[in-house]
């Protein structure tokens, strides 16, 4: 009831401002997308600041797969050197995944709950608005041109960063004994009952082994796949004349 309304309200928002800055140089097409990144950046704090003043939950450690825009979307936004478009690039995959996903499947992002308490408490507010800015941070950089894809040499940007955020959020996950990225346990129920049952069978430490394995694997695959659509999206929206890059 509010994600596809958002949405919509989103494009409408991002094709305002694509007709407004749409012919202007880059740094100018950047100003909305290094706002939000700004805003989201200072939200996180907020939220680490009340995770703190009510004893800190480990699940607030930035090892989720949402935890990478906390970093990401702040450099993408700012960052100015020679790998300027690849990690602008890598941001945007990041981004499209996170879209994929609450198209798919939610609830495994956020509950009806966050949305009925988001007036009421913050980690609620912070968590619906985390990840709606990370949806428009996609949006606007599809309606604003704000990068020009190198798919080959993305891809395996893509494949790095995500076999590295992997190996982190799993390491930290059985340390903590805290499902960081799906590391340690199942959000999806079914799926989490088949963990189970192959543990039972293989023993604890072989079968969770694996399950890291797999997860680890679905992480880079999803997130390449979600490049893919962002590549594709690109091309159907793209205008005929490309506006100024400098």
């Amino acid at each position: 009831m509010t994600l596809l309304p958002a949405i919509v309200a989103m494009i409408v928002v991002a094709l305002l401002l694509r007709k407004w800055l749409g012919n202007r140089e880059l740094r100018i097409r950047m100003i909305p997308f290094q706002i939000l990144a700004a805003v989201l950046f200072l939200i996180e704090i907020g939220k680490q600041l009340v995770s703190l003043s009510n004893g800190y939950d480990l699940y607030h450690l930035p090892f989720h797969f949402c935890s990478l825009f906390i970093f990401a979307l702040p450099i993408a936004a700012f960052y100015r050197g020679k790998h300027r478009r690849t990690v602008l690039g890598v941001t945007i995959a990041l981004c499209a995944a996170v879209l994929m996903l609450m198209l798919i499947y939610p609830n495994l992002i956020y509950g009806a709950w966050d949305v009925q308490e988001f007036f009421m408490r913050y980690l609620s507010f912070h968590t619906v608005a985390f990840h709606n800015i990370v949806l428009f941070e996609f949006i606007l950089a599809v309606a604003l041109r704000l990068h020009e894809p190198e798919p080959q040499k993305e891809q395996k940007a893509v494949v790095v960063c995500m076999a590295v955020f992997s190996a982190v959020a799993a390491i930290m996950a059985q340390v903590f004994k805290t499902n960081y990225a799906n590391m340690y346990t199942c959000n999806i129920p079914p799926l989490e009952a088949v963990r189970a049952a192959v543990a039972n069978a293989l023993g604890t430490v072989p079968a969770q082994i694996l399950y890291v394995l797999i997860v680890s694997s679905l992480h880079i695959s999803f997130t390449l796949l979600a490049y893919r659509v962002y590549i594709t999206i690109l091309r159907l929206t793209q205008p005929k004349e490309k506006p100024s890059a400098m």
